[in-house]
């Protein structure tokens, strides 16, 4: 029997409006007949704030409602900040110059990815579905890449928009042999800023992990809205060519692209 986990990371913003696209989907996309655990690791928060976003709010007790018959943990961001040494981080360069908010930001992100990812651990599943709660799903995913689950264990399939000079990081699918550095890349921080000689940045740290586990990176045609607080919708482009960097990633991209073609062509 095929194993599916999702996984939900992060902050729920709006789950009115996002649960129901997630539910028919990304739920409603996995193989009839399979084995399915959803799995939550989420900040338990009073307020967002997003100076970079210009996104301030309350964050109301009933976004955290879909999640209570799943496995996981609501907690604070007490601590985080320490556990993944901050000082260290922000010595090494404020990337998005707006005295590191969205540096801080995304070190929650990604203990927030790196907690639920090992609670899945035990499942020991086929394939993981990564879900940020607070987006909307405009478009399906498609049904065959859950199939053939011994042929991709290392498969990843990345939405094929805003790469931003690594890779998507919004949301994915991943191989039993692929979530883990997907998931896990936080533990990857400074081995990234080292080897590259860059500023942490979310998208190349992304493209980064993946490369040092030697995941095969495909595709994903899937395309969601970031939800704010206030209930609008982030202006989003979903076209592959915006944000694609370098020639070395145009690349990277057209491997992945071709890759993604004998995926579909195996499963027709």
């Amino acid at each position: 029997m095929l194993k599916v986990a999702l996984a939900f990371f992060g902050i729920p913003r709006n789950s009115e409006i996002c649960f129901p696209s997630i539910q028919e989907n990304v739920l409603a996309q996995i193989p009839a007949g399979s084995e399915v655990q959803c799995f939550y690791h989420l900040y338990k928060i009073d307020e967002v704030r997003n100076p970079r976003s210009g996104e301030q709010g309350e964050l109301k007790a009933d976004n955290y409602a879909p999640f209570t018959t799943m496995t996981g943990r609501l907690e604070s961001t007490e601590g985080v900040l320490e556990r993944w040494d901050f000082e260290r981080v922000k010595a090494l360069g404020d990337t998005w110059g707006d005295e590191h908010a969205s540096l801080r930001n995304l070190i929650y992100q990604l203990n927030s990815l790196n907690t639920v990812t090992a609670m899945m651990e035990p499942f020991d599943p086929d394939f993981v579905v990564f879900v940020r709660p607070d987006n909307f799903y405009h478009t399906a995913l498609p049904a065959y890449i859950f199939a053939h689950p011994d042929a991709r264990r290392l498969n990843a399939y990345i939405p094929d928009w805003q790469w931003w000079g690594g890779l998507n990081d919004r949301f994915a699918v991943c191989g039993r042999d692929a979530y883990r550095a997907y998931g896990k890349r936080i533990e990857r921080i400074f081995d990234f800023c080292k080897a590259t000689g860059r500023k942490l940045h979310s998208e190349r740290l992304l493209k980064y992990a993946l490369q040092q586990a030697q995941v095969k990176v495909c595709t994903l045609a899937t395309t969601a809205s970031r939800v704010r607080i206030d209930g609008t919708f982030a202006e989003e482009s979903f076209s592959p060519k915006r944000g694609m960097g370098k020639r070395e990633n145009r690349y990277f991209h057209l491997f992945a692209q071709w890759r993604t073609y004998w995926d579909k062509r195996r499963s027709a």
